[in-house]
């Protein structure tokens, strides 16, 4: 080979590696802490001006905030919370009409009436580590009621006074999906929208050429080998996973295992064999307050849930009669597993 045709050759693969380069999907990754929890954002897009979408991201972060903490006292629903005369905003009253469908879809299983059983069971703004007493349990218990609350003319109305809203069972959810739609809304359909294990994707994984992958955490990992149970592949789908096995607390006099997801029908907030469950669905929304009717409930309710709302698929991880870890796996999220 000539001394030119050499040189030719090293100058073609020199372009080749600069256009190889060039190609190269950039993404950007936002993360950080809120509502309690951790979130990350990741996507791929190759305009300038990242430091805008994460400056609107924190803005609808702090939206979520003033509308929906029950822990900021100066928001609409702490105010709601206190019968305080307020016009609720937009943002409240979209969450409040989506959860008296899901309300309605769960036959009262996902009920956002359960801020008071929430407190007094020690999960809500105000810590409680008393001890359960019937008598106390069941005057609470009357204040849990979303058919018994609504909204008129931008106000809520309450039968019972005494009832407390708490919509954090469907608000990371619904966070994930107002960040998703506003990421599309600037031409951005490659992501993953994350906010504490609550998930939405859009396209694809460049980095990896594939579509995004999740994994499940094992509720028991001394269980099996792994930590994970399942892995699935997310394509412009989302998914949230609630369970038991790490938000609770002990009754230091009595030594019982109080949960953090309440059975709205009974009051009863014990820990059942059900460690977790995951629900896929094409709106976080949905899938985040489906996974808490299901944990809510019983094994057969959760089962008849998924085979009775056609927009979900789930995973149900729970101990069998032998102390076994099983699980039920709906025929549509089988198909995500890989």
């Amino acid at each position: 080979m000539t001394l030119e045709a050499s040189l030719k050759k090293i100058f073609f693969l020199f372009v080749l590696l600069n256009i190889s380069c060039d190609f190269e999907p950039n993404y950007t990754l936002l993360k950080g802490s809120t509502f309690g929890t951790y979130y990350q954002i990741k996507f791929f897009e190759f305009d300038e001006g990242n430091h805008i979408i994460e400056k609107e991201i924190d803005s609808i972060f702090n939206h979520f905030n003033n509308s929906l903490s029950t822990y900021i006292q100066s928001s609409i629903i702490s105010k709601v919370n206190r019968n305080e005369k307020v016009i609720v905003d937009d943002l409240f009253e979209d969450i409040f009409k989506k959860s008296k469908l899901i309300y309605k879809k769960t036959g009262g299983y996902f009920d956002p009436s359960v801020g008071k059983l929430l407190d007094y069971a020690g999960f809500g703004p105000l810590k409680n580590n008393n001890l359960i007493s019937k008598d106390s349990l069941n005057m609470i218990f009357n204040t849990i009621g979303f058919d018994n609350i609504d909204i008129i003319d931008g106000e809520v109305k309450k039968l019972n006074y005494e009832s407390k809203l708490d919509f954090n069972a469907i608000a990371k959810g619904y966070a994930v999906d107002v960040i998703s739609e506003f990421l599309i809304s600037k031409s951005i359909y490659d992501f993953m929208v994350d906010i504490g294990g609550e998930i939405r994707t859009s396209g694809k994984n460049k980095s990896k050429d594939m579509f995004w992958s999740i994994a499940i955490e094992n509720p028991i990992p001394n269980k099996t080998d792994d930590n994970f149970y399942k892995r699935i592949k997310l394509q412009n789908a989302a998914i949230a996973t609630s369970g038991n096995y790490r938000n609770f607390r002990i009754d230091s006099v009595t030594g019982k295992k109080y949960v953090h997801i309440i059975n709205p029908i009974n009051g009863e907030f014990e820990q059942t064999n059900i460690l977790s469950v995951s629900v896929i669905s094409y709106s976080c929304f949905v899938s985040d307050a489906f996974a808490t009717a299901m944990m809510a409930g019983n094994l057969d309710n959760a089962q008849k849930l998924t085979l009775e709302n056609d927009d979900i698929e789930s995973m149900i991880i729970y101990l069998d009669d032998n102390d076994e870890l099983k699980s039920f796996i709906s025929e549509g999220f089988q198909k995500f597993i890989y």
